[in-house]
């Protein structure tokens, strides 16, 4: 006779894992079925085909033994088992220890008589399981005894384990450190959003983590259930939300000249450094697109992306937003103080847009964060400690100001440590017609017109336009374009109406090609055999320019 309680030598580890199938079904049943079989002593079991144990159910106890799921149960003499037809083509087998047949069979037949409304729990299940597979969040259940139940794709990714490592053994046997889910079985409270570090298999994790205890429904405490996402996903979520996000990578930037390749091969390798970068061009060039997408090629790219325009904030404001203050230190100051665009963008990077327009006061305080990489909030007496990555802008010549007295010399050398040039449209022949096209498919998807077609005519129009705005300019006049063409297609006639117009020679012809003659031009078509990319390329001008050239010299190609 076997020992009440005592039923260990029944089972074996062997290819024993959690089974999640049925776990739900037997708990629902094995007490109902308990109630009305005539057994008080004993166990009822719950196995697969292969004999491994989905639950298990002690009569004596009147209690599950959560310690054996899992285990392959080893049929011994003295024990019964009924095959189980569940969920259709699925079986498993009601086993006893220690119960005679005719409660075995009560037992079986107060299982089946449930077996609709387990059915669908089952299915329904099943339809949460699934659904928490796909849910990028680490989430894992334990027992009471800190014993690991369930756990999500999730869980196991991260982690780097799996089903058979991860449920055989218990949380303090599994980590190093107090597992968090033991201190909420304990306390019986809820654990939201602390940062948490663990060790699991030599490896170390920093997560942002939650657990909650379970309860039964007489409202014991059976489980605890734990989420935690990594602290770099966290991070990234927060930036996200207040818009401290870089979106463009160098996949978004468009263009085949030349100078555009190159800016693009220089900006990559700019940034895998940390060093301060100055991007110079022209308003509408894309100073920012060339700023993020450098931050998201960088080491940084899980930090924030904090950006400031220099010219936008009145004098006033601009010292407190990027550097913050302390509680009191002027009126209107908010309670608790306030955090600076330096310090929110500690462990990412700063971009301050139209930095030439920076007062001259706050140039010395700049100086002075980017030489200790410290600030000190107004108001306060404390140097708070950041590591930012700063990337400045301009779209006027910092040297002509350093040398008017308008902006610092020592601020604009520490800014230029590497500098990177925006090139304007006119100087981006190759590019026009592949941004505007780029653009037309941009717009249309967004506002569900069917594309336009562009004609000759205006193709050549948007090739003879000087672009006085840039790209921000033909975005603008694709936009104004699609939305007023007949037809679904963008003439001469279009473009006029939404603003673009045939350019003056002196005002397109670079002062590249001021001393462009008429027979060195024609000489130099002649030599490229009239491949005006190639002649473009040769005289140092962009494409448009040769076309203007072209037409004022009166040169037609044969």
């Amino acid at each position: 006779m076997v020992k009440s309680g005592d039923y260990s030598r029944y089972f074996s580890r062997g290819k024993g894992c959690f089974v999640e199938y049925g776990y739900e079904l037997a708990r629902d049943c094995f007490g109902l079925a308990a109630k009305y079989s005539k057994a008080d002593d004993g166990m009822l079991l719950l196995v697969d085909e292969e004999y491994r144990v989905m639950c298990a159910y002690d009569l004596g106890r009147a209690s599950f033994r959560e310690e054996y799921a899992g285990c392959v149960f080893e049929k011994a003499e003295g024990t019964e088992c009924i095959c189980l037809g569940l969920d259709g083509d699925k079986t498993c087998l009601l086993c006893g220890v220690g119960v005679d047949g005719d409660s075995l069979q009560t037992a079986a037949g107060m299982i089946e008589d449930s077996h609709g409304v387990s059915r669908r729990h089952s299915e329904s299940g099943d339809m949460v399981l699934r659904a928490l597979d796909n849910v990028n969040d680490a989430i894992s259940y334990c027992d009471r005894t800190g014993k690991v139940m369930y756990a999500n794709r999730a869980c196991f990714e991260i982690l780097g384990t799996n089903k058979e490592e991860l449920y055989n053994g218990n949380l303090e046997e599994l980590t190093t450190g107090k597992p968090m889910l033991l201190e909420i079985l304990k306390n019986k409270k809820s654990i939201i959003d602390v940062e948490y570090f663990l060790k699991y298999k030599d490896r170390k994790f920093h997560f942002i983590n939650s657990g909650y205890p379970v309860y039964s429904d007489s409202g014991e405490v059976i489980g605890a259930i734990d989420i935690f996402r990594s602290i770099e996903r966290s991070r990234k979520l927060a930036n996200s939300i207040a818009g401290y996000q870089a979106f463009f990578t160098f996949g978004d930037i468009q263009g085949n000249s030349r100078k555009m390749h190159e800016l693009v091969e220089h900006a990559k390798v700019f940034a895998r450094s940390d060093e301060t970068v100055l991007i110079l061009g022209e308003s509408g060039t894309g100073k920012e697109l060339i700023a993020q997408s450098m931050h998201n090629y960088s080491d940084r790219a899980e930090g924030p992306f904090i950006a400031l325009n220099c010219a936008n904030f009145p004098n006033e404001l601009i010292d407190s937003e990027l550097f913050g203050y302390e509680e009191g230190a002027f009126t209107g100051a908010q309670k608790g103080g306030k955090q600076g665009k330096f310090e929110l963008a500690s462990g990412g990077t700063i971009f301050l847009d139209e930095i030439g327009e920076m007062q001259l006061h706050l140039q010395a305080k700049l100086l002075r964060v980017l030489e200790t990489m410290c600030v000190t909030r107004i108001g306060g007496n404390n140097p708070v400690k950041i590591d930012v990555r700063v990337i400045a802008a301009t779209n006027r010549r910092l040297e002509e100001l350093a040398e008017a007295g308008d902006f610092r010399r020592d601020l604009y050398y520490r800014l230029k440590v590497l500098l990177l040039e925006t090139p304007p449209l006119r100087e981006r022949g190759e590019d026009i017609l592949l941004l505007a096209e780029y653009f037309i498919g941009k717009i249309a998807a967004k506002t569900g017109k069917n594309i336009a077609r562009i004609t000759e005519g205006a193709k050549e129009m948007l090739l003879n336009y000087s672009w006085p705005g840039n790209v921000r300019e033909l975005e603008n006049a694709m936009s104004r374009a699609l939305f007023m063409c007949i037809d679904d297609e963008i003439d001469e006639k279009t473009l006029l109406k939404g603003g673009i117009r045939e350019s003056r020679y002196d005002e397109v012809v670079s002062r590249s090609s001021v001393n462009i003659s008429r027979d060195m031009l024609s000489e130099t078509m002649l030599s490229m055999e009239g491949n005006k990319k190639k002649a473009a390329e040769f005289l140092g001008i962009s494409r448009p320019t040769l076309y203007k050239l072209l037409k004022k010299y009166g040169i037609k190609l044969v």
